[in-house]
């Protein structure tokens, strides 16, 4: 796997599918590949490459284990998409929702509007939920999460499980985090394989039991080639 240096190979490999899918189904091939910057650059610049990462469990892990693969595979530029500043629940794309909101006031779209000084208050206890169901289907790499306030207040979340869905019904759980969300932003990351439309975070709980609240929330990674 010496050619895995070499920039004029790895690029022809990254643009083959044939050549990729024998690559994502060797750990050997992948271990090289994710200890070179030359071969993880051939991979972040080919849409080809990409696409059958992230259609592989087994590459996604490889890469999400080793600081410098992944930091170059989630910096790739190749169908980059997040959520986009939101003015409603639906402008100026996608939908926005949630399990309950406290008023209209605290929609479910002010935790996409960009802006701290709005927020998602639920009309409940928790466990609760907020979501955004993008236009298409989007691997998703990267999610900030910007709760309430300082440490311990009642209404930072405390545990939060990420959460998608093919068909806006049936949901699978993609990994927990248990910590308090303040208002510093906090950054997660995640590697399921795959492409979603509906990406949704749960709130199982606050530091004092309350209605949750997020002030901001945003999905990044990239959309399904067509």
């Amino acid at each position: 796997w010496l050619i895995v240096w070499d920039q004029a190979i790895m690029n022809a490999v990254a643009n083959s599918q044939t050549a990729m899918n024998a690559v994502i189904n060797s750990q050997t091939a992948m271990n090289a590949v994710i200890n070179s910057q030359t071969a993880m650059n051939a991979v972040a610049n080919s849409q080809t490459a990409m696409n059958a990462v992230i259609n592989s469990q087994t590459a996604l892990n490889a890469i999400r284990n080793n600081a410098t693969a992944w930091n170059t595979f989630i910096n790739s530029t190749i169908n980059v998409k997040e959520v986009p500043t939101m003015t409603s629940n639906t402008t100026p794309e996608g939908v926005a929702s949630a399990s309950s909101i406290y008023s209209s006031s605290y929609d479910a779209f002010r935790a996409f509007d960009k802006n701290t000084n709005t927020c998602w208050t639920a009309g409940g206890y928790p466990p609760q939920w907020i979501q955004y169901q993008f236009v298409s289907p989007v691997f998703i790499h990267t999610i900030t999460l910007t709760g309430n306030s300082t440490s311990g207040n009642g209404y930072n979340p405390t545990s939060i499980t990420i959460q998608a869905s093919q068909n806006g019904s049936t949901f699978i759980d993609i990994q927990t985090f248990n910590q308090e969300f303040t208002s510093t932003a906090t950054t997660l990351y995640i590697a399921k394989q795959g492409y979603y439309k509906y990406w949704r975070v749960r709130i199982n709980g606050t530091v004092s039991g309350y209605y949750p609240i997020i002030r901001e929330l945003n999905f990044k990674g990239f959309i399904q080639p067509t």
